[in-house]
């Protein structure tokens, strides 16, 4: 049941970003988010199998080992986006 709701917050997530018109990714922002979204999910899923076998430190080690690198992809993609839009709004405030 989680991982349904999981996949629905997933596609809810991505069906905002493909139709906002404020926010336009390239296909390197959205081959960065799509490798941090797995990255997470098999953070979380291989941390929620290792505790449930009672090894806390495999747990630990696979949580930093897979999520910190989905983070930082997130991180990536997104200052990507923030920097693209902060040079494009001087350039629409100049039109107007």
């Amino acid at each position: 049941m989680l991982w349904l709701i999981v996949g629905i917050l997933i596609g809810a997530l991505v069906m905002f970003m493909a139709n906002n018109r404020h926010v336009k990714l390239d296909w390197l922002e959205w081959v960065l988010v799509v490798a941090g979204v797995v990255f997470v999910l098999l953070a979380l899923a291989n941390y929620s199998g290792s505790m449930t076998e009672r090894e806390p430190l495999a747990a630990t080690v696979l949580l930093a080992s897979f999520g910190l690198p989905g983070l930082i992809l997130f991180a990536i993609a997104g200052v990507r986006v923030w920097r693209k839009r902060s040079q494009q709004s001087p350039v629409l405030a100049e039109k107007s």
